[in-house]
């Protein structure tokens, strides 16, 4: 995913931002979430490579995208996010092993704070090394693809069984895994977000189609102010660099305000690319006239009018003439 991931996880690792985005897609835009309760924590996890990898034995590093701790009173929980911007047909094992490796690494820290204790209730307490009173952390993963083909993969690990004919109604059994995935392909607006991520879930929208996208920011007023976080998320999908680079021109002059006119922004975007288109036409146009024109001189050189040629050389307008005469210009 590259660089608009990378700035889609920096976005989101915004507190407001993250709690927002939850908020929307959990509880339809109440505020239960709320900022100050949540800290990010690292999005690191360690995993041995089994007997099929030449890494046999070593431990190595899997990442989640975002991943924050959420207190509420005494009650923690863990709230985790991955971006996509491609289907992912294996997306639902994907989460649900992010989530194990999350549920084992709290297991890993109950054994060992439990083994220095050396205080067990029970031989079954012993062997395991964990407490009949142990509990783990709840962890909630939300999946959001903004990509812009329609998601046509799996939603739950269910659905990526073959489970035959199942006239034996085995599959009714099976302990399912469902992903919280959000695509914002299958929303017409945005209206549970209250934040700034209205706007780029709302801009993602016309990705495909790159015109549409410049004139839905050249004319939607919610796009005159924007913060400058906003800002970059916006250069990065319409992928402008020069926005960016350019951003001072396009910052409000207000105190205290680090708000920016993205409606400005593009209009000069589009302005500076026609000024470049016609610049570029008359160039080419020239160079072309000028081609033909000498091919010309040749042909006339080639049937012996030398004379035309130098009366053509001499007159700036019969020259004018001539090649308005073929066609040249």
């Amino acid at each position: 995913m590259g660089k608009k991931n990378n700035v889609l996880n920096h976005y989101f690792r915004d507190v407001n931002r993250f709690a927002d985005l939850f908020n929307g897609v959990f509880f339809g835009g109440k505020r239960i979430i709320k900022a100050q309760e949540l800290e990010a924590v690292s999005e690191a996890y360690e995993e041995v490579a089994n007997k099929e990898s030449e890494n046999e034995g070593v431990r190595q590093q899997r990442f989640r995208d975002i991943r924050m701790s959420l207190k509420t009173g005494e009650v923690f929980r863990l709230l985790a996010l991955e971006n996509q911007d491609k289907v992912n047909y294996a997306m639902p094992f994907r989460c649900m092993q992010y989530d194990t490796m999350e549920y084992s690494m709290q297991l890993d820290g109950l054994r060992r704070k439990n083994g220095r204790a050396g205080k067990y209730e029970s031989a079954a307490e012993r062997v395991g090394r964990i407490k009949k009173s142990d509990r783990l952390t709840p962890i909630y993963t939300l999946c959001v693809y903004y990509g812009e083909e329609p998601w046509d993969g799996p939603r739950s690990l269910r659905d990526m069984m073959n489970f035959g004919d199942d006239s034996d109604g085995m599959s009714r059994y099976f302990a399912d895994y469902p992903m919280r995935l959000f695509c914002l392909n299958e929303k017409d607006n945005f209206d549970e977000f209250h934040s700034e991520i209205r706007k780029v879930f709302h801009l993602l929208k016309f990705r495909g189609d790159k015109k549409l996208m410049e004139q839905e920011l050249e004319n939607n007023a919610q796009y005159r102010r924007v913060d400058i976080d906003t800002l970059e998320v916006m250069a990065v999908i319409l992928d402008a660099p020069q926005i960016w680079k350019n951003r001072e021109e396009y910052m409000i002059d207000e105190e205290e305000s680090e708000e920016y006119d993205m409606c400005k922004a593009i209009r000069e975007m589009r302005e500076d690319a026609r000024t470049e288109g016609r610049t570029e036409g008359r160039t080419e146009g020239r160079a072309e006239g000028e081609q033909r024109f000498a091919h010309l001189i040749q042909k006339l050189l080639e049937l012996g009018k030398s004379e035309l040629v130098e009366k053509v050389a001499e007159d700036a307008e019969m020259r004018h003439q001539m090649m308005e005469e073929y066609g040249i210009i």
